[in-house]
């Protein structure tokens, strides 16, 4: 299944702001970034530290199954004053 994955911060400035990736189906939002660091391996650490959003609220265990029509999105940490 194809998953469009926004991406905030540093990642977006990396990546653009928006990725598609491949996962099997059925699929969890745990599957989001090890996928996505098969795209970009030099940003594994990035992608590890940052938190999943489905539809606007952040996933805790990332049991939860995705559907293709889900808005997924990856929030890296930031800093900032």
């Amino acid at each position: 299944m194809k998953l469009t994955v926004k991406l905030f911060a540093m990642l977006g400035e990396q990546l653009g702001p928006t990725v598609t990736i491949d996962v099997a189906q059925p699929s969890i939002a745990a599957m989001v970034k090890p996928a996505l660091c098969q795209q970009a391996p030099a940003l594994k650490t990035l992608i590890n530290n940052a938190r999943i959003a489905v539809n606007q609220e952040f996933i805790v265990d990332g049991q939860q199954v995705l559907q293709s029509t889900d808005e997924v999105a990856l929030i890296p940490p930031v800093s900032g004053g």
